[in-house]
């Protein structure tokens, strides 16, 4: 475990310590939509035991996590990352800074890099959860990206656990989206998001409010995005158009727009569909055409957002 790390405390956080005692807070719903197979990610399944890992080097290099153990056995170790977590559902048990503890769906977790930490089941069903694991440097960029300055310090949190529940079920959802979906912009927003939820809640402080925000070339930015509705683009790329910070932009593009940028962009795409759909296009080729990576995947936001089916629609 690392023996010196220059770190900032924000603040204290109400978190749950020992909940030997503590009654189980409703479990919470897994997202309605996250992709069925995570790609380019890995599993490993035990008896009763389900788990899917996904890099994402382009984003940070964090790691995602999405498991259910009945099983599982941790031995004594630590992670050269910060670890952000959540409890979905049944109790894992978990010793961690000298403590033994319960921790019960709606709980969510934050451990520093070198955090010795150990553990399993609570309970005989298990518990499922949903990790997300940040380097040091990934975590200082995201502070820096937050704060619009440099960072050059380290993240404390008081405490390891927290009852948080409303938390706990954002961060599911947006988790789900990171681990789960193809669309790149659709991963840079959930991080963003994510990040911000957590350190707004746990260490209030590190994200100034916006005031003032710029707009820099937010225009040109969404032209882009709207010249390039086949294509999967990134947050970075939207950024050196616009020439503002990652939050900067999707705030500017929330302001201008009234939506995040992937949700605007999925909105031009399935726009286009519906045009490609009234020529008498396919909706297999009209969702190769807009950048879908396959017709399933298309139609369920199309179903999201014009309330019928892409069938139903091209029969109308």
């Amino acid at each position: 475990m690392p023996t010196h790390r220059r770190r900032f405390a924000f603040g204290p956080s109400s978190s749950i310590a020992t909940v030997d005692d503590a009654p189980l807070i409703r479990p919470i719903s897994p997202p309605a939509e996250e992709d069925q197979a995570v790609r380019g990610g890995r599993t490993d399944d035990g008896p009763n035991d389900r788990a899917t890992i996904r890099h994402l080097p382009d984003l940070h290099d964090i790691e995602t996590l999405s498991a259910r153990y009945v099983r599982q056995t941790f031995k004594p170790h630590a992670h050269d990352e910060y670890l952000f977590g959540v409890i979905e559902s049944g109790v894992h048990a978990v010793w961690c800074r000298g403590t033994m503890n319960r921790v019960p769906a709606g709980t969510v977790v934050t451990m520093h890099p070198g955090d010795v930490h150990y553990g399993g089941g609570g309970h005989a069903c298990g518990w499922c959860q949903r990790m997300l694991y940040v380097s040091e440097a990934g975590m200082r960029a995201i502070l820096s990206d937050m704060a619009d300055r440099e960072i050059t310090g380290s993240l404390d949190f008081t405490d390891a656990f927290h009852a948080r529940p409303d938390l706990a079920c954002r961060f599911s959802a947006l988790h789900a989206v990171l681990h789960g979906s193809l669309e790149a912009l659709a991963r840079d927003v959930a991080l963003d998001d994510l990040m911000r939820a957590i350190l707004t809640e746990l260490v209030p402080g590190v994200v100034p409010e916006d005031r003032n925000a710029p707009d820099g070339r937010i225009r040109d930015a969404i032209e882009y995005l709207r010249s390039r509705v086949d294509e999967n683009v990134t947050l970075d790329e939207l950024c050196r158009v616009a020439d503002l910070r990652r939050r900067q932009t999707i705030a500017a593009f929330r302001r201008h727009t009234g939506l995040p940028p992937h949700a605007w962009h999925v909105q031009q795409k399935i726009g286009r569909v519906k045009r490609l759909l009234r020529d008498g296009m396919s909706a297999a080729q009209a969702a190769a055409e807009t950048g879908f990576a396959d017709q399933s995947h298309m139609a369920r936001h199309f179903l999201g957002i014009v309330g019928v089916t892409p069938g139903a629609y091209a029969r109308g």
